[in-house]
C-alpha cells in the first residue's frame, strides 16, 4: 500500500476524517478563533499516531491562544456596550441616567 502524504492515516479515525470534524467545529467562527480551534482539534486528533506528547503540548499552546482571544473578545464586547438611556456629553461619551 502506498503512503498517502496528502491524507495520511493519522488524520482518519473510524469513519470521520479530521478535516471534516474541523470544518464542522469552526462553523460560525472566523479569523484567529477559527484557526486556533482547527489546530487544537488537529493536534488532539493525531497525537497517538504521530508525535505523542509533543502534539498534546502544541494543542495546549493553541488552547492558551484561544483563551486569550476569547477573553479579549469578551472584554471588548463589555466596553462597547452603550447604555439604552442616557445623555451624550460634550466629549461624546455616554452618561447613564
Amino acid at each position: 500500500m502506498m503512503k498517502d502524504n496528502i491524507n495520511p492515516n493519522h488524520y482518519k479515525q473510524g469513519d470521520i476524517e479530521c478535516i471534516d470534524a474541523i470544518e464542522s467545529a469552526v462553523v460560525g467562527k472566523s479569523g484567529p478563533e477559527a484557526v486556533q480551534v482547527g489546530n487544537i482539534l488537529k493536534y488532539l486528533w493525531r497525537y497517538e499516531e504521530k508525535n505523542g506528547i509533543e502534539d498534546i503540548k502544541k494543542c495546549r499552546w493553541y488552547l492558551e491562544r484561544l483563551i486569550k482571544i476569547v477573553e479579549k473578545k469578551k472584554a471588548t464586547a463589555k466596553t462597547d456596550v452603550k447604555p439604552t438611556f442616557g445623555i451624550l456629553e460634550s466629549n461624546e461619551t455616554w452618561t447613564q441616567l
